[in-house]
């Protein structure tokens, strides 16, 4: 089992592993393609920019800042000419303050919009260099922007010449952005899925591989049990006869010892022997379950007054009837109190005390038994509840793990609760009956 769950554990991670490598795989090409694609719309722009300084005479620049028409008409046939060949989204002169002194927009009196966003790269210019905007969006449209210096007569930088360049393929980059974020959520969704499906068929498939290969083990076990106490039964009985006669015949403290002893070592030997048979409630019938209650707490009161031990039972007035075996439930009850006795007669207990309980809850019966004594361990709780796990220096191990098997018979529970009150406390519930 625990290889198969090594094997099923890499299995998902191999799968995580595959999926995780597939969308970084596909992170990588879109970062890869988006950097290549805007290194070459750079190289284009700045390419574009610097031919266009070339048709741009430094007479020119300086008619340009003496507002000539004539300058200022020929200069703008060839920025249209220039973007169109180069299918630009704009090409403009800025003086050195950025404002136009040509462009080929129709709504120049905004001034140049992109002076804001590229205002470190337009210095560049000013300076004396061929300069490229980072790819900046501008109401949905991907643009990057070229600048390059532009000189008088006296050398000096006088004026930018300005270009803007639309790139169509970004939007199409967006669009595959936004599908690969879609693809990496619905990816990383169906993991979260196939994982919990996982766990939860893990979770069944051990309980079920625990269940069958407890119940093969156990039905090892009883078989041997059984042939193992069989043959001590009738030994046993021979010595409890003997004990008996001996007592009878002299009175003597160790005859009864004998009987006890051999009486004890009965019970456990019957413990077996029906551990090894199964447990079947077979004779069913309705229970006042009231009457049934006091009449055990009467029964076994005595042993807790012997003790000097508190013992109360708080049983409702109208509980309802049960279908239930009689036998099999009281060896239940019996069995709790008698733990439950156990637990508080050592000497370092203090405020010992025993209770049971009987309330009926909604569509439910519960009897509790409650006791003072030193409690259980919350690692030990499940485990009490195994065949042949006792936390006694005396007994089989058998005693609760009979007790659930019968509850569960009946159709209920049994279980151990933590009420707050600092009592360890055995609950059993069980459906209720018809009248």
């Amino acid at each position: 089992m625990v290889a198969r769950r090594k094997a099923a554990l890499a299995a998902m991670a191999f799968a995580i592993l595959v999926v995780a490598a597939i969308n970084l795989g596909w992170w990588w090409h879109y970062r890869s393609m988006t950097r290549y694609l805007e290194e070459q719309l750079s190289h284009r722009v700045a390419g574009v920019a610097g031919i266009g300084t070339l048709f741009i005479t430094p007479d020119t620049v300086e008619r340009l800042l003496l507002d000539d028409l004539d300058a200022y008409a020929r200069t703008l046939v060839f920025l249209d000419s220039l973007t169109i060949v180069n299918e630009l989204s704009e090409a403009a002169i800025l003086d050195i303050n950025f404002d136009y002194l040509v462009t080929t927009r129709e709504a120049p009196d905004d001034g140049y919009l992109p002076a804001t966003i590229n205002l470190e790269i337009l210095q560049e210019a000013m300076q004396g260099r061929i300069s490229t905007s980072t790819l900046y969006n501008v109401d949905g449209t991907f643009l990057k922007s070229g600048y390059a210096p532009l000189f008088d007569s006296t050398g000096q930088v006088a004026a930018v010449f300005a270009i803007e360049a639309g790139a169509d393929y970004f939007d199409l980059l967006a669009t595959l952005r936004g599908r690969l974020y879609a693809f990496a959520g619905g990816s990383a969704g169906i993991i979260l899925i196939l994982t919990v499906l996982f766990a939860v068929y893990h979770r069944r498939l051990a309980a079920a591989e625990e269940k069958v290969f407890r119940a093969g083990s156990q039905a090892s076990l009883g078989r041997m049990v059984a042939l193992v106490s069989h043959e001590i039964k009738n030994p046993l009985m021979i010595l409890r006869a003997a004990g008996e006669r001996l007592e009878r015949k002299y009175r003597d403290p160790e005859a009864s010892f004998i009987t006890e002893e051999v009486a004890r070592l009965d019970n456990i030997v019957s413990g077996y022997l029906t551990f090894a048979g199964g447990v079947k409630s077979a004779n069913r019938q309705m229970l006042d379950l009231t009457v049934f209650l006091r009449t055990i707490a009467e029964e076994y009161s005595p042993h807790f007054t012997e003790k000097k031990i508190p013992f109360t039972a708080d049983i409702n007035d109208a509980l309802p009837r049960l279908s239930a075996d009689p036998v099999g439930l009281r060896q239940v009850i019996v069995n709790l109190l008698l733990n439950a006795l156990e637990a508080v007669e050592d000497e370092e207990v203090t405020g010992k005390m025993v209770r049971l309980h009987a309330g009926e809850y909604s569509c439910q019966v519960k009897i509790r038994v409650s006791d003072s004594g030193p409690g259980i361990k919350p690692a030990l709780r499940n485990r009490l509840f195994e065949p042949f796990f006792t936390t006694k220096t005396k007994g089989a191990g058998l005693g609760l793990y009979l007790c659930r098997r019968l509850v569960e018979e009946h159709g209920g529970t049994l279980k151990i609760t933590d009420a707050g009150d600092g009592l360890t406390t055995f609950e059993v519930t069980l459906p209720k009956g018809e009248d």
